[in-house]
């Protein structure tokens, strides 16, 4: 699936720790090249910002992670619809027989749903959370190393 030139792109955790740590993957590469060639559509969330800030090692690195996330286009939560929705696709997907590991995935897919973004993802909880949320469009970077 590839974006349309004017969508949102919305990076998951996932994908910036592949970009940070320059690790050759497809995600790595697929983030440098947004951020060289279409930067108005990168995108990120406060659930998102809030991951990348916890794992700085250092204050050099939570400087660096603040100067990067604040220059990004913010996709804002919208909590009287998003918690819902989360916790209503946590609810169907466990129902439905898939294991989600990490809640605040769910948070993640609700907001790219709603603001129709596309998730960019190295994470198998969005492949899991794509079959239970049928709008959810993630494309999935796992391939390439």
């Amino acid at each position: 699936m590839r974006p349309r030139d004017d969508e949102p792109c919305l990076l998951d955790t996932s994908v910036w720790i592949e970009y940070l740590r320059a690790t050759g993957s497809s995600a790595h590469l697929e983030v440098r090249r947004l951020l060289q060639t279409e930067p108005d559509r990168v995108a990120t969330t406060e659930p998102v910002v809030m991951e990348l800030l916890a794992g700085a090692t250092s204050p050099a690195v939570l400087d660096k992670l603040e100067t990067l996330t604040s220059g990004l286009r913010r996709l804002a939560l919208d909590p009287a619809v998003d918690f819902h929705t989360a916790a209503t696709v946590y609810r169907s997907a466990r129902t439905g027989g898939r294991t989600v590991r990490k809640l605040l995935d769910c948070l993640i897919a609700a907001v790219a749903v709603r603001t129709g973004a596309v998730l960019l993802h190295r994470d198998r909880d969005f492949d899991e959370l794509a079959r239970a949320l049928p709008d959810l469009r993630a494309v999935s970077l796992h391939h390439g190393h």
